[in-house]
């Protein structure tokens, strides 16, 4: 090639190895954040405390969760101060990998940056419908409040639908919520039809970012990912309105994520099916058999199973960063998830042999 030609190779060849040097990193910070993760001895420490703060402690001395108590008076903490701690924690996490995700030029970050715009809508129609604040809301990372498409301090303020509606203008948010913000007969916003429409949304949210910013083997693996995040969530939805109600399979439809791998005639039979009970033995022969076989379990342990099983994997043999980073963020839910059956099991005097039933992944 011509001088021309050897400069374009060189140039290749730099942002290509820039590129591959920053996935590395990407690969690295994730699984070192996994390699944090509580031992089997911690959750037998744990399961041990007699008490919230005695378990607070413990945390704070032993695991790699010191940082969420840094700055607290130990010793006096109620259950839901813990569980906001221990959830800010899990944000920080999340919002370090995603400033390092941003600075590689990967854009899966916006998803978490919709989730946690999602989660400040749910908070506040939650206020509008209770007029009571609540006590158990963890602070948001200035990471996700930056990248926000929210007027947080709008937001945070509302009093009433209009000032929310306000907070949200010029958003995509406003499109989301408005068919809905004065569907309650009481003038309140109807929350369960505002939060199934902000779910649908996060999930086409998710499928568009992994459309746009991937491909090949790295792309089928987080539609992977995804698809069965919206069949599991979809089945755990269906199994409780059909235990719960007699909704019409016409209504049941418009209940369900995008996306995922079960077609029409799997989700039709589910719907269809005289009972939830009965609806959980159509899934044999599927991916999905586990719940059809869940003995004593419930869907949700199942559901939370077969979630930690694939991330487990993943996060230990996928070459790509983007996969190994959803990876870390479902294992570090589980363990999230685990650590709140501990706390509130230790407030409610419930045997260590019983809180350990609800635990998933311990000393993996």
């Amino acid at each position: 090639p011509g001088k021309v030609g050897r400069i374009l190779c060189q140039i290749q060849y730099q942002s290509y190895g820039g590129r591959h040097h920053h996935h590395v990193g990407m690969l690295a910070k994730a699984r070192a954040m996994y390699g944090k993760r509580l031992t089997a001895q911690n959750y037998t420490d744990l399961l041990a405390c007699r008490s919230v703060n005695e378990a607070a402690a413990y945390l704070k001395v032993h695991t790699a969760y010191a940082d969420a108590f840094e700055g607290v008076t130990m010793g006096s903490l109620r259950r839901w101060q813990i569980e906001i701690l221990l959830r800010e924690h899990l944000s920080n996490n999340f919002a370090s990998l995603c400033r390092y995700e941003k600075s590689i030029g990967d854009g899966f970050y916006k998803y978490f940056v919709t989730l946690s715009d999602v989660d400040m809508l749910l908070h506040s129609v939650r206020y509008l419908n209770s007029r009571h604040p609540e006590k158990n809301l963890a602070k948001v990372p200035d990471f996700f409040v930056r990248h926000s498409e929210l007027n947080a301090a709008a937001l945070e303020t509302a009093t009433n639908v209009d000032l929310l509606l306000a907070a949200v203008e010029g958003s995509p948010y406003k499109a989301v919520l408005a068919p809905f913000a004065s569907a309650g007969s009481d003038g309140r916003p109807d929350y369960f039809a505002m939060e199934l429409a902000l779910n649908k949304y996060l999930h086409s949210q998710a499928e568009a970012l992994i459309k746009k910013n991937y491909k090949g083997k790295e792309r089928k693996e987080l539609d992977a990912m995804h698809a069965f995040d919206t069949d599991a969530e979809n089945i755990v939805s269906l199994y409780r309105l059909k235990r719960l109600t007699n909704m019409p399979q016409s209504v049941l439809t418009t209940m369900l994520m995008p996306g995922g791998t079960l077609d029409e005639k799997a989700l039709t039979g589910f719907m269809e099916a005289p009972d939830a009970e009965k609806a959980l033995q159509t899934l044999k022969g599927t991916a999905y058999a586990a719940f059809a076989k869940r003995g004593d379990k419930s869907v949700e342990q199942v559901s939370a199973k077969l979630r930690y099983d694939r991330a487990k994997g993943l996060v230990r043999f996928s070459t790509f960063p983007s996969v190994v980073m959803m990876s870390y963020v479902a294992l570090a839910e589980n363990e999230a998830e685990n650590l709140t059956h501990i706390i509130e099991g230790i407030r409610y005097n419930i045997p260590p042999e019983e809180i350990s039933r609800f635990l998933i992944g311990v000393g993996d």
